[in-house]
């Protein structure tokens, strides 16, 4: 015989609520519409978020600089708009080439500690035609100076170096960290905003009265710059130039040299 309590729920609407097992669930919502604006619904929703993604990803023009992108390690990829003015440093001048060398550049926030922008040039390696311009200019900056030596700073200006001493005639020398090198080396120790460096060249490899122009990727603080600079200096080299590709003038490395002159391709101010 069922109980009052049973007959109640037997009778009770189906859309109030669904007993099962003991649990109570909210009922199904009834589905309204016809699979064709269903199909329409779920097309818009992928649009929508297509074109989300696209401005995130697209590159940006803000006044004279450039918005470049990043890519998280989790691969999500987010927009970040990096400010550049773009000049050649030793000049004042402007060349069309200086926009497309910095668009291809890109910056990382927060890597490899939070607080920093890393300027990443592994994006402007993947253009042939920036990455030749910007090899180009320096070229034509040093092809009638008479460099004798181009030493390059260990790791990026590895990478600038070599095309530049081809074009203009003049030996390669790699400035590296220590251990790096097999022969016998003469080092320099210089500091860090913890500890110290040292950085190292083979003994021989340049000779007195070279004349050297030091490459890198970037100046910042100047640290190595200078210690590359005394490096050749102790062996009876003449530093004529250090050239960069950037600089983050905020950080003033530039005071560092001294007497030294500095040509950069693009300075970052963020």
């Amino acid at each position: 015989m069922l109980s009052l309590q049973k007959l109640a729920s037997l009778s009770a609407p189906l859309s109030r609520r669904i007993e099962f097992r003991g649990r109570t669930r909210a009922p199904l919502p009834r589905y309204l519409g016809t699979p064709e604006t269903f199909a329409a619904a779920a097309a818009a929703a992928n649009d929508r978020r297509r074109s989300v993604a696209a401005r995130a990803n697209r590159q940006l023009s803000l006044s004279s600089g450039m918005a470049t992108s990043f890519e998280h390690s989790n691969g999500v990829r987010k927009g970040a708009k990096a400010v550049r003015d773009q000049h050649m440093a030793s000049e004042g001048g402007q060349d069309s080439r200086l926009t497309k060398i910095a668009s291809s550049i890109r910056v990382i926030p927060d890597f490899p500690k939070p607080g920093i922008m890393f300027q990443d040039i592994t994006t402007l390696l993947l253009n042939p035609e920036a990455f030749k311009d910007s090899i180009d200019l320096f070229v034509e900056r040093y092809r009638e100076k008479n460099i004798s030596v181009v030493a390059g700073i260990e790791a990026r200006g590895f990478i600038f170096g070599p095309p530049i001493a081809l074009a203009i005639g003049a030996k390669f020398v790699p400035m590296r960290k220590p251990n790096k090198l097999p022969g016998e080396v003469i080092s320099e120790e210089y500091s860090l905003e913890y500890g110290t460096d040292k950085m190292e060249m083979h003994v021989g490899a340049v000779q007195p009265g070279d004349r050297a122009l030091i490459v890198d990727d970037l100046i910042a603080t100047g640290g190595t710059l200078c210690a590359a600079i005394k490096l050749l200096e102790r062996v009876g080299a003449e530093v004529v130039e250090c050239a960069c590709a950037i600089e983050l003038p905020e950080l003033k490395g530039r005071d560092r040299l001294g007497d030294k002159p500095l040509f950069v391709l693009i300075s970052s101010d963020i």
